[in-house]
Order: structure tokens, then C-alpha cells, then sequence
């Protein structure tokens, strides 16, 4: 069961622009890394890959993952990235209800950036059968819960509201369905109540073309949502933040956050 209709609809039209959004700090990365434990050929299963970076990462530390997504774009892209990395990874068009309980166990299931778009209790329920004894849940976010939005972010809202509304669109596909508790109250009624936060500082530093196609890699501003009106919905936002921002380069300090659920008894 999803929130959405079509849930591999929603990017459609944004894998190519991917590459534009800022990464995962090198060190949460290596500490999610760690939590598969038994070193390198631990199975790991990445919910929501997109194109994959944390998939391509994990799989850079010798894990053995299974890509989760269901935009056949987004895995195609992922598939051809990989490729170029040398990375060798398992993909899977679907979503996690869809995964059969004989393809586990797995020692850790990560999902960077993608819990708010899915069933959150009926996934946690699924992992549950899918997690091994003593394994993790793990939430990967670029920016920690109530920390401010990037400076630049008003531009954006008020670029977005101008061309499209004031209503968020989930791709073309549907209205956006806004999760009304937060991601741990999910874990705490879950089996993957016992919980760990780890936050770190890490620089975003984009210039202004970046900053461009980061939008087009959203759901709620898509090239494919925005059709004949990306042209002037560009011209807009590159004149604002020029406007704001003359040297077009953008810089700012954010804080990224790992929260990690560990299965109830299993410690």
C-alpha cells in the first residue's frame, strides 16, 4: 500500500539533475557503513535509492546492497552510474512491500531522504520480518529536524508559489500528502524503538546552475510538472537569486542527521 497512486510517478523527469543536490557528509556515510556490521558482504537494503548515492556508497565499503525504488527512471540512471563507479548492486523497481521475507535477512536497512514519501508504520511492520536480530533501521537526512533552511530558501518557495500555487504537487501525479507525525514517533511505536541521533556540520557550496537544476530534481518543481512553463519559471528563479546572491555563489553551513532504530530486545 502506498500514499500514492503512482508512486514511481512522482520524480518522473528528475533523475538526470540528481548529481546537482548536495551529498551525504563522508562521515555519517561511513558510520551507516559500520552498522551492517560483519565487514564487507553484509546485506544491506537502501529504500528509496533515487539514483542510488547512498547505494553506491555503501557498496564502495564492500556491503552487498539491494536498491529499492519505484521509478524505473531514478534505477536506470542508478544502474548506469554504478556502472561507471564499478560498483556492483542489486536493483529493484518496487517498493519494500513488495519484497518477498526469503530474501532477508539483512543486517540494515537504510532510506536517505524518502521516509516521509512512504507508509511509514506499514514499512517499519515489513522491515521487522525482513531485519536481522540485533539490526538497524537507519534515516539518512540532509538537514536536522527544525534547523534552518538554507538562507536562500524563501526564493525558492516564492518562485515555486508564483509559477505553480501554493499547493505542493507530488510529480505530476498528485497533491503532496504532508506526514502529520514526525519520523520518531513512527520508530517508537515500532520494533525499532530504541533510537540513536547523530548530527553533523557540513558546507553546501553551489553555484547558481546548480543551484537551478537542484530544482528541477525535486518532485514539487520538476521539469516534467512544469512543462511549457520551465522556461519562464527559470527566468524568474534566476533572476531572483541573482538579484539576492551577485557573486551566484552559495554558500552556508547546514546540518545533516542520521537516526538510527535498533529492533526492540535485540541488544
Amino acid at each position: 500500500m502506498s500514499l500514492y497512486v503512482d508512486p514511481g510517478g512522482i520524480f518522473a523527469g528528475t533523475a538526470a539533475f540528481y548529481r546537482a543536490r548536495a551529498g551525504y557528509p563522508d562521515e555519517l556515510l561511513d558510520h551507516v557503513a559500520g552498522l551492517a556490521g560483519g565487514g564487507p558482504g553484509a546485506r544491506v537494503l537502501d529504500l528509496g535509492t533515487g539514483t542510488g548515492v547512498v547505494a553506491r556508497a555503501l557498496a564502495a565499503h564492500g556491503l552487498d546492497v539491494l536498491a529499492v525504488d519505484p521509478c524505473q527512471e531514478m534505477l536506470e540512471e542508478g544502474r548506469r552510474l554504478a556502472a561507471a563507479e564499478g560498483h556492483a548492486i542489486e536493483w529493484h523497481e518496487g517498493t519494500v512491500e513488495d519484497l518477498p521475507n526469503s530474501l532477508g535477512p539483512f543486517s540494515l536497512a537504510v532510506i536517505g531522504d524518502a521516509f516521509h514519501w512512504m507508509d511509514r508504520g506499514r514499512v517499519l511492520r515489513v522491515l521487522h520480518e525482513l531485519i536481522a536480530p540485533g539490526g538497524c533501521v537507519a534515516l539518512l537526512s540532509h538537514r536536522w529536524p527544525g534547523y534552518p533552511k538554507p538562507s536562500w530558501t524563501p526564493i525558492l518557495e516564492k518562485v515555486r508559489s508564483r509559477h505553480l500555487g501554493l499547493n505542493r504537487i507530488a510529480g505530476p501525479t498528485g497533491e503532496f500528502t504532508r506526514p502529520q507525525t514526525d519520523h520518531e514517533g513512527f520508530f517508537r511505536h515500532s520494533d525499532f524503538g530504541h533510537l540513536t541521533r547523530i548530527t553533523t556540520d557540513y558546507l553546501i557550496d553551489v553555484e547558481l546552475d546548480d543551484l537551478v537544476r537542484w530544482q528541477w530534481s525535486q518532485a514539487h518543481s520538476s521539469v516534467t510538472l512544469l512543462g511549457e512553463g520551465q522556461a519562464a519559471y527559470e527566468a524568474d528563479l534566476r533572476a531572483l537569486l541573482r538579484a539576492w546572491e551577485p557573486t551566484e555563489r552559495f554558500r552556508e553551513v547546514s546540518q545533516a542527521h542520521l537516526l538510527i532504530g535498533q529492533r526492540g530486545g535485540d541488544r
